[in-house]
């Protein structure tokens, strides 16, 4: 059995190893993409106090946008910004413009991700699609990304089963041997490091290829992975006179719902639709709004509000909060970094072990051949004769 093991762990890591080294690497990085634009362009981070009324916002991101229409606003985010969706349709298509807005005086400081189109949308495209989005179209490069979690999860498995040395020998499984060569070194440094970091890279793992799979397994059994909510919630009840300000739909949420954070509101695009306010209600592994609020522009009526403990909506928070490191703040966040790079490290000392027992077997396999073959009988004197 542990030989069956090794070679699927060996044979699994040497096929996909470098493409899930790329996905879990540019994982890492996107989990500091903020912090590194709040580095690079500290000047988009820098908020005025107070707070200007949301029309003033609205206003403010429509004018620097001629022709665009504010369709989405997320409100305090982590850097005490707002954060504003913009859109008009080109051709048939949405384009879209997303800004960071001062929410003390309603000025558009730049936009959102400043570096993105440079160096982070090639990352997260890495991430999401291997660059395959252009080849394969980006629902069937998903797939394959998903399927590459598969692999991971089947490396970490038998990783597992193949450090285990046994409760009498536990403590030798963490045993990093130094002065007895190379081999031993790294062979020691992948199975302690390995060990370590498999409980977290196998939330990755599975939690990644969810992103990517689930949409289909659930669908085999005529389950959706989208929140439920009523048809009805989505549409006006009564379209007469004008619709109301935005920020009377929101004092209307906040005064029904005053134990809950508003998060974001997605403003309605067409006569008939409704406001949804994003609210986070108690605790969100997300990190984020858990619940969706549905109200009717024209009365101000609260249509519906979603149940954060539906079954769908309770494992969509925790599959968000696990994967991209929001359920436990700063430290959860840098180790999961970490532990995101590890597998460019296990990489390394994996091929470091599998090149010198290659090398040790090809040595034993022409030390076997010189002792095999027989030996050269040189003539005599008399035998020349």
């Amino acid at each position: 059995m542990r030989k069956l093991m090794l070679q699927i762990h060996l044979w699994v890591s040497l096929l996909l190893g470098l493409f899930i080294v790329s996905i879990c690497t540019t994982g890492s990085l996107l989990v500091i993409e903020n912090d590194v634009e709040k580095w690079i362009h500290p000047q988009f981070y820098q908020p005025t106090p107070g707070y200007a009324s949301l029309l003033d916002v609205q206003q403010g991101a429509e004018q620097a946008f001629p022709g665009f229409k504010m369709d989405r606003i997320e409100l305090s985010t982590e850097d005490g910004l707002y954060q504003v969706r913009l859109s008009k349709d080109v051709n048939g298509k949405a384009s879209t413009q997303n800004v960071y807005i001062d929410p003390g005086s309603a000025h558009v400081l730049g936009p959102v991700g400043p570096n993105r189109n440079v160096f982070f949308t090639k990352v997260l495209q890495l991430h999401r699609y291997l660059l395959a989005q252009d080849v394969l179209g980006k629902a069937n490069a998903s797939i394959v990304v998903g399927f590459m979690g598969i692999g991971l999860i089947i490396i970490l498995i038998t990783g597992a089963y193949l450090w285990w040395p046994g409760l009498r020998k536990f403590a030798r499984g963490f045993r990093i041997i130094r002065n007895k060569g190379k081999l031993a070194l790294n062979l020691g440094l992948h199975k302690t490091v390995g060990i370590v970091t498999i409980p977290f890279l196998l939330v990755f793992a599975l939690t990644g290829t969810a992103y990517q799979l689930d949409k289909y397994v659930f669908g085999w059994f005529g389950l959706s992975t989208k929140t439920e909510a009523a048809a009805s919630w989505s549409k006006a009840t009564n379209m007469n006179g004008s619709p109301l300000s935005l920020d009377t739909i929101v004092q209307n949420a906040q005064e029904r719902f005053p134990n809950h954070k508003l998060v974001r509101v997605q403003l309605p695009t067409k006569p008939d639709q409704t406001y949804q306010l994003a609210m986070k209600e108690g605790y969100s592994p997300a990190g984020s709004s858990n619940v969706t609020v549905f109200e009717d522009p024209y009365t101000g009526e609260i249509l519906g509000k979603t149940n954060p403990n539906a079954p769908m909506a309770f494992y969509s928070a925790w599959k968000k909060g696990l994967h991209f490191a929001t359920w436990g703040g700063e430290p959860v966040k840098i180790a999961s970094f970490l532990m995101g790079m590890m597998p460019l490290f296990l990489m390394i000392t994996g091929l470091v072990i599998w090149q010198f027992k290659a090398r040790a077997r090809r040595r034993s396999k022409s030390s076997s051949r010189i002792k095999e073959s027989p030996p050269t009988m040189v003539p005599s004197m008399s035998s020349a004769e």
